[in-house]
This record gives structure tokens, C-alpha cells and sequence, in this order.
């Protein structure tokens, strides 16, 4: 069997030695037996010139033909023969080409939800391309240049190693190479860079073997897609797109023009296929001369092969060269595009890219494939824009915003904070987050509507107030004494908060934030709690108002939409399910009581017209953050303002920036569209109030008069487990007895945090 293996090499490695090549005349295309001026027969009497000199010239290439010609038989050959061993595992070659060719790795894009490309994530800047995708052009200028017998040759070429040899030693540099297209493309795609007799053999073999198991159009089409250009480009198309950049003043997005793989004119073609050989050296950028000079050889040999006119030969050579330096390798990375990459790779729920956050990786990073994220672009814009208007230039101060559409968690539009670009660092979702001041209240508020609280439930709110071992706090701007649950919320009065927290107990008010999308696991029965201590995300901030938006479904925020392989099949299409957090009136009811805040409360800057907005402001101690998270029924929205490292105080109120950049953004975002009404709240949400208290606490104190008739006194001790499932009527009024104490104790020195 080696014998008869031996044989065809043998045949395929001597049968061009002996075969005239015909040139091509112009236009005839590849793949058909080209009509030149010169019959097989007439190939040595045809051409002109002195009969001593191409006498001198035939011999010296026979005598290099020869030599190579007979150290690569003799090396294959002796790779052949049993026992030899002068190359390792040479008998393995076909398994070897067959299981690496078909692996080359290609960037994934990122797109936003209208189809524009947003970002690149990968190794290398490689997007893959159909042969038929490609300019017959580039085609020619490559093929002219690097392997003049590609179509007829069964992956060697001796003659051409003889010309190659010539050709350098009288120009006394590297003008050619003797290697094959297919000779190339094993050696870049599966033999090591080491040089030695061992590698030689292997790429003779393996490029012999390529051309057997391959068509001449998949070898080429894969050696235009492996090819390095050089600027970070691999490939034929990151070549084109970033290589081949001129000025256009006409073109008002970017002032520049740029060739397309179809759209491509001799000059440019020329000049990436000069880059192949040595992608540093002929620069265009860095060796603007020693690149035109290299363009103008491959114009040259397109033009002695062929494939172009004089006329067009000519005025290709008057072309200027490209004279705009493309971006970094892989364009700048956007939050977006480090969010994206950073979900893909640690969510299991895109498990379908691999078991483990290595194997996602892997999968984004070297498979080519296309991300549909949920951003739109207008509301993007939009953002940044009333992010720029809204703050200013003061130093060492930033905003970030977070919008999602509460019906389905799709995440519209995310400013990170300045110096993004640098840091890496996006203040919209990295955890912990900053302390989110009064925004917190609404989560407490939704907890006690969720326990049928009345917005007309009557809250001490004198300041300072204490709590035994619980600690004390205040309010922002004195002692407001007696007021309904709304008008705490509309004033963001602190001590109200604090004692309402009480009536509906640590527990509720936790269990409640880890349903509306509060993601932290270390939440404290403390009595600064509902006062926002904590540290939250703009992003979990979102999820929350949100969650009242959709009437108290949570929808998980999300990024991606849909992943698609290079094949076109959908890989992953984001289900979007929904959660219920609490039911749909304790949803509506908290809504209600937020719209109070915007209408005539602390958040009056946030009110967009025509929209009934509902929101919360939120401000932490030295005002060192500001927060304002509000919503409509079809966009829900979270501003964080303040120093990024939280060393600055000074951010100002949640009323504010934070309120300012919500109002621009929603008016720009809204415009246009036609507003949607809120449900109407249920009616226990409006009923007559009740006072709230907790034991010890349970009469009106001192100076205030008891509204007529008087209140029935709820007294709501807290409790230390689970409570049972919520009715869904208002509970039966509590004794008035004062219970046992049954707060937890918290060494927790409370901090104020006005709204």
C-alpha cells in the first residue's frame, strides 16, 4: 500500500516540473483553461529576447528544479518507507489535517436590538467569509502573487519553488516565496512556527493530502479567512474593513470611506495581497513607500498574468494609498459588550454555549457568533444624553442610569458612569453597589400594602426617635408628628419610615426586597433598613420599580435576546418568564402612593408632562449619593448619582440631578407616544387609616390633636418567622394590649439617610 501511496506523491511532486504554463488573458477567471497567446507547443519560441540569455535562465531553473525537486521526493519518499523513521507519526497526517483545518476561531459580534453592530468579542478580529462573498479581485491579486498555478496544482509546485529561488537571488532579497497556497495554509493552520527538515515533510504531505480532501475553492476560501494582514486584522474581511479606510467629507457618520469585499477597487486588492508576505514590513501606514511599492508589484503581476489591462494596471498604480489608521484590534469594548461577554460567560442559563463559564468562553471568543442584545439604540442615546445635560462639569462626579421594559426585563438603555473606558468598572451593575438612600422606602411600602396597610394608615413621624437597643435616627428636616403612610412617602420622612418598617416587621420587608429583585444574601433585621443603607445596583434598583410597573411581576433583567450561530441557527432566545412578587392590588396600591412623591413630594422634578409618573428619591448621610428610581406603565428607570469611588460628599438630593436626568431621558424616550393610564388602586388602599405603632409606642404623643372619630390603634408586633400566607382582606384589628418585645437586637449604629 505504501508503494502505491509513494507513486502518486511521486507523480504529483514531478508532473509540473514537465508542465508549460499558459498566461491568463485578461478577464478569464479561475477554474477554466485560460486562452493565451502562446500554444503548448509554442512556449519556448514565442517569446522574444537574446537565445543565450534564456538559455542561461532555463538552465539555472532547471538545475534549482532538480535539486528541490529531488530533496522533496527523496524526503517523502524516505517518509514513506517503513521503518525509516525520519518523521515522526508521518502516517498520522490525515487524521491531523482533518481534525484541525475546520477549527479556526472568529470573533462573535455584538448587535443592538435594531441590527447595528455595537461591539466585538473574541481572540482575534476574524469574521469568516464565503468565497462567493469575495471580489474576484482580491482573488486574482492573491493568487497572482502567491500561487500563480493554484488552480492546476495539486497543492506543490516545483517550478515555482525553482522561479522563487531565482527571482530573490538576483534581486538579493526576499521577493517571492516557492510555497503553495495550500502549503501555506497547513502551515498556519496546523504545523507549529518551528523550522525544521521534520515540519517541511509533514506540510509537503499534509498540503498534498489538503488538496485531495478538499475542493480548490474551500482551500482558498479558507486560506483568505486564516490569512494575517496585519493592524489586528485576520482575514480577508477584517482586512478590507479596517485597511482600506480614506477620508470622505461627504460621509457625515464618520467622514471616511471604506471598500467592501464586493466593492473593491485593483489598487486596494493589490495592496492587501502584498501584505500576506510580510504584513510589518509593507505597513501602509508605518512603510507608506515600501507598501506602494509592494502594491504596484502585485499590479504588476496581475497585469503580466492576465487577470487586468495595461489601462487598468496604470491607473491603479495612481491611487493613493490608505491614509487612516484603523481602531485597536478588536474595537474599543463598550459597557455593553463587557456586560454581554461577562453574562455569557458566568449565567448557566446560557449553558447551551458550554457546562462551564470556561467552555462559554471559549464558545464567544473563538465561535463567530451573532448576539442580539436588548439595547435600542434611541433610548441609549437618550440616556447618555440627559446623563450630559444633567450633571455638568463637576469634578470627580458621575451618573449612571439603568431603563428596562417591566413587561419583559429586556434592559433598554445603560449608562455606566464616566471613565468606564478606563476603569472597567460600570457603576449600573457592579456589586455591592452604593448605599440607595430613601429609594428603599419602596420596598418597605410594598411590603405593608402587601399586608393591606391603608395609604390613609395614620405613622408617627417625630424626630429624633428611638428604639431601645435598636438604635435612633431623624428625619432630614425636623419633626413632622402625626401623617398618613402617603404623605410619609411624598415627604420621604425618615422616622415615619422607621416606625411603619416596625408595623410590618423586618422579615415582611426582607422577604419583600429579595422578591422585587434585591440580589444581596446578607440582609440585617436593622433598624436603618428601610432607610437604605444597604447597598444596592442601579440594575437590582430597576428590577424593583419594575416589579410594581408589571403590577407585581418580576421579570429578571437580561442583555442578550438571541445568540445565532455562524450557520444562522438559533442558538439561545431569552424566554423571559415572570415571577410573581406580590399580588396585583398591593402592586397597584404601591404605584398610587409613589405618584404622590412626583405630583407633590420630593421627586416634583421627575414629573414628565402628560405621564403619570410614579417614583422614589433617595439620598444617603453628606449627600455623598443620590438616587431617583421611577416608572411608567411601559419603562422603568433608576438614576444614581455621586462620586465613583463614594470619597466625594456633595452629590446633592435625590431631587435633584438624579430627578433631572430621569425627566430628560423619560420626555425624550416618551415623546410621541401615546400615555398610558395607571389601574386604579383597590379600594382598602384608600381607606380610612389606622394608627400604627409598636408596643410602648401605641399612643398619639403630646402636642398632636387625634383626628375624629379617633383611629382604631394597631399595634403589629415584629415578627421572628415566615409569617403565613397574606390574606387577601384586610386582618382583623390587633388588641391593643401591648405584646411582647420581640424585635431583634442590633448593635448597628444607625446612620440618617434622608430622602
Amino acid at each position: 500500500m505504501w508503494l502505491n501511496r509513494t507513486e502518486d506523491i511521486v507523480a504529483t511532486l514531478v508532473t509540473p516540473a514537465v508542465q508549460g504554463r499558459r498566461p491568463r488573458t485578461p478577464g478569464s477567471r479561475p477554474g477554466r483553461e485560460p486562452h493565451g497567446p502562446c500554444s503548448r507547443s509554442e512556449v519556448v519560441t514565442c517569446h522574444s529576447g537574446e537565445p543565450m540569455q534564456r538559455l542561461v535562465r532555463a538552465l539555472v531553473g532547471l538545475l534549482v528544479t532538480v535539486v528541490v525537486g529531488g530533496v522533496v521526493v527523496g524526503v517523502c519518499l524516505a517518509a514513506l518507507l517503513p521503518g525509516v523513521g525520519i518523521v515522526t507519526g508521518a502516517t498520522d497526517y490525515r487524521t491531523e489535517l482533518v481534525t484541525d483545518l475546520d477549527d479556526l476561531s472568529e470573533r462573535s459580534t455584538v448587535y443592538d436590538a435594531a441590527g447595528n453592530e455595537i461591539g466585538a468579542i473574541g481572540l482575534e478580529n476574524r469574521r469568516n467569509v464565503r468565497l462567493d462573498e469575495v471580489s474576484a479581485l482580491i482573488v486574482d491579486a492573491v493568487i497572482a502573487t502567491e500561487d500563480k498555478t493554484f488552480w492546476t496544482n495539486d497543492g506543490v509546485d516545483l517550478p515555482a519553488v525553482a522561479r522563487a529561488a531565482l527571482k530573490n537571488l538576483t534581486a538579493g532579497e526576499i521577493e517571492q516565496g516557492g510555497s503553495t497556497i495550500s502549503q501555506q495554509l497547513v502551515k498556519n493552520r496546523i504545523l507549529s512556527p518551528k523550522r525544521d527538515l521534520n515540519r517541511k515533510i509533514r506540510e509537503v504531505l499534509l498540503a498534498i493530502q489538503l488538496n485531495r480532501d478538499y475542493s480548490k475553492r474551500e482551500i482558498l476560501q479558507q486560506y483568505l479567512n486564516t490569512v494575517y494582514f496585519g493592524q489586528g486584522s485576520y482575514g480577508i474581511r477584517a482586512a478590507v474593513e479596517r485597511l482600506t479606510i480614506r477620508p470622505d467629507p461627504g460621509n457625515a457618520f464618520c467622514g471616511c470611506r471604506v471598500a467592501t469585499l464586493q466593492d473593491i477597487s485593483v489598487a486596494d486588492a493589490a495592496m492587501l495581497a502584498g501584505l500576506i508576505q510580510s504584513p510589518e514590513t509593507f505597513n501602509p501606514f508605518a512603510n507608506p513607500d515600501g507598501a506602494r511599492a509592494r502594491r504596484d508589484f502585485v499590479i504588476g503581476q496581475m497585469r503580466e498574468e492576465g487577470y487586468i489591462t495595461d489601462a487598468q494596471a496604470a491607473a491603479a498604480a495612481q491611487e493613493p494609498m490608505p491614509s487612516i489608521l484603523p481602531p485597536a484590534d478588536l474595537r474599543p469594548r463598550t459597557s455593553w459588550a463587557e456586560e454581554v461577554q461577562d453574562r455569557l460567560i458566568n449565567d448557566p442559563r446560557y449553558s447551551v454555549l458550554g457546562s462551564t463559564p470556561s467552555e462559554r468562553e471559549s464558545a464567544i471568543l473563538r465561535g463567530g457568533l451573532r448576539i442580539d442584545t436588548t439595547l435600542d439604540p434611541a433610548a441609549q442615546v437618550n440616556a447618555q444624553r440627559a446623563v450630559d445635560e444633567s450633571i455638568g462639569a463637576k469634578p470627580g462626579f458621575t451618573a449612571s442610569i439603568v431603563a428596562m421594559d417591566p413587561a419583559t426585563g429586556a434592559v433598554r438603555a445603560m449608562v455606566a458612569g464616566a471613565g468606564f473606558e478606563n476603569s472597567q468598572y460600570n457603576i449600573a451593575t457592579s456589586t455591592p453597589g452604593r448605599q440607595a438612600g430613601s429609594t428603599w422606602k419602596v420596598i418597605t411600602l410594598a411590603a405593608a400594602a402587601q399586608k393591606r396597610f391603608s395609604a390613609n394608615d395614620q405613622v408617627d413621624g417625630t424626630s429624633p426617635c428611638e428604639f431601645g437597643n435598636l438604635g435612633k435616627t431623624q428625619n432630614a428636616e425636623g419633626g413632622n408628628g402625626l401623617m398618613t403612610i402617603r404623605s410619609a412617602t411624598a415627604g420621604s420622612v425618615n422616622c415615619a419610615y422607621v416606625r411603619m418598617q416596625l408595623a410590618v416587621g423586618f422579615t415582611d420587608v426582607i422577604d419583600m426586597a429579595k422578591k422585587l429583585g434585591i440580589r444581596q444574601n446578607t440582609l440585617q433585621p436593622i433598624l436603618t433598613l428601610t432607610l437604605g443603607t444597604i447597598e444596592s445596583t442601579p440594575l437590582e434598583m430597576t428590577t424593583v420599580v419594575a416589579s410594581l410597573a408589571s403590577l407585581g411581576v418580576r421579570h429578571d433583567p437580561y442583555f442578550v435576546e438571541r445568540i445565532v450561530n455562524p450557520q444562522g441557527i438559533v442558538l439561545y432566545q431569552e424566554p423571559h418568564p415572570g415571577i410573581r412578587a406580590m399580588d396585583e392590588d398591593a402592586a397597584i396600591c404601591t404605584v398610587d402612593q409613589l405618584r404622590s412623591t412626583v405630583t407633590g413630594g420630593t421627586g416634583t422634578g421627575a414629573a414628565v408632562p402628560g405621564w403619570a409618573v410614579a417614583g422614589k428619591t433617595g439620598t444617603t448621610d453628606n449627600r455623598a449619593d443620590a438616587w431617583f428610581v421611577g416608572m411608567t406603565p411601559t419603562l422603568a428607570v433608576a438614576v444614581w448619582h455621586g462620586n465613583p469611588e463614594g470619597r466625594v460628599p456633595g452629590a446633592g438630593f435625590g431631587g435633584q440631578v438624579p430627578a433631572s436626568i430621569f425627566r430628560r431621558f423619560m420626555t425624550a424616550q416618551l415623546s410621541g407616544t401615546e400615555p398610558k393610564p395607571w389601574p386604579a388602586p383597590p379600594g382598602w388602599c384608600n381607606a380610612d387609616g389606622q394608627f400604627l405603632t409598636v408596643g410602648g409606642r401605641s399612643l398619639v404623643p403630646d402636642g398632636f390633636l387625634a383626628p375624629t372619630p379617633p383611629p382604631t390603634v394597631v399595634v403589629r408586633p415584629v415578627p421572628t418567622t415566615r409569617p403565613p400566607t397574606v390574606p387577601t382582606t384586610r386582618p382583623p384589628t390587633v388588641p391593643t394590649t401591648r405584646p411582647p418585645t420581640t424585635t431583634p437586637s442590633s448593635t448597628t449604629t444607625p446612620t440618617t439617610a434622608p430622602g
